[in-house]
């Protein structure tokens, strides 16, 4: 074995070690952490997907926000299912977006 070089070598969970001269201290690994936020839960994808929608200004002329930014309004109901509904989702049923959208305003909205 060569005197003149260094090897080091590594166990699981602990610092780097020298096996042969060197002064220098052992040099601590720190383990990884998780990133914070990683398994926080988010909007569903429904209500993403309709923000996405609205929120995009090429499609301003069939659907966007009211005046007020706290509601939207489908200006042109069949371009909306033939054209937007597809590429957002996996249907083109106007009435079934409407029935989805209710599950997540009826509870917004005072009577």
């Amino acid at each position: 074995m060569n005197p003149y070089l260094t090897v080091k070598q590594e166990y699981a969970g602990s610092s780097l070690l020298p096996l042969s001269g060197g002064d220098e201290p052992p040099t601590m690994m720190i383990p990884p952490q998780p990133m914070e936020g990683l398994h926080d839960t988010g909007p569903p994808p429904f209500l993403t997907k309709t923000f996405d929608m609205v929120d995009d200004p090429m499609t301003n002329h069939i659907v966007s926000w009211s005046r007020g930014g706290f509601s939207f309004i489908v200006w042109d109901p069949y371009s909306f299912s033939a054209n937007l509904l597809p590429r957002y989702f996996k249907h083109n049923n106007f009435s079934s977006f409407v029935r989805q959208l209710n599950t997540y305003v009826s509870g917004l909205i005072p009577s």
